[in-house]
């Protein structure tokens, strides 16, 4: 009975510590797959943003489109001003070319309304670009490549569009590049998975 009670117990230490080690690499995203919901990481803010949950709770366009500032709000409540700061440059870096429909960034490169619009469609063909890519399977194996290019040729055209102060200020504005680390088993390539 007692060797049967280690046995349990080191299965469940084993269990907890695979719990622990598949949210530490990431793995948090959907769990291990068989309903104990171990290592499934669940982002409240996120579940704001599922049309199911939006339909269940009722929620209005108005109210989603507030949900930003008032977590940011919150954060700001947590984080100390250099924090903060830090905190917005990664939220641009991590955003790359499509913080530029962010309208706090275009108020601060002070966009004229020929940038705007020259930009939007850069932007809008990339995303078709990028949508096409997908919806023919004509990625296939090289997809994470193909986007790469796509993305790095409209940053190219986005910059383009900046003036020699604007790109200055952008500059400034994302502070110390960061590298973000990629969960483990997220991203193209491997077994056709997808990622950021």
């Amino acid at each position: 009975m007692r060797r049967y009670g280690i046995m349990l117990g080191c299965s469940a230490m084993s269990l907890f510590a695979f719990a622990l080690l598949s949210e530490a690499q990431g793995g948090g995203k959907g769990g291990f797959g068989f309903g104990f919901g171990f290592g499934q990481k669940v982002d409240p803010y996120q579940l704001l943003f599922r049309n199911d949950v939006k339909k269940e709770l009722e929620l209005s366009e108005a109210q989603t489109e507030k949900l930003p500032g008032a977590v940011m709000k919150a954060v700001a409540e947590v984080l100390n001003d250099k924090q903060m700061k830090r905190l917005r440059q990664l939220e641009l870096q991590k955003k790359d070319t499509q913080a530029f429909r962010d309208t706090s960034v275009r108020t601060q490169l002070k966009f004229t309304d020929s940038q705007v619009k020259n930009i939007d469609q850069i932007l809008e063909d990339s995303r078709k670009e990028i949508a096409d890519l997908f919806a023919d399977k004509a990625g296939g194996k090289g997809a994470f490549e193909k986007v790469q290019g796509i993305n790095k040729e409209t940053k190219e055209k986005v910059m383009g569009v900046l003036t020699a102060d604007q790109k200055k200020a952008w500059k400034q504005m994302l502070g110390e590049e960061f590298k973000f680390e990629q969960p483990k088993g997220f991203g193209f390539g491997k077994k056709g998975q997808t990622g950021n």
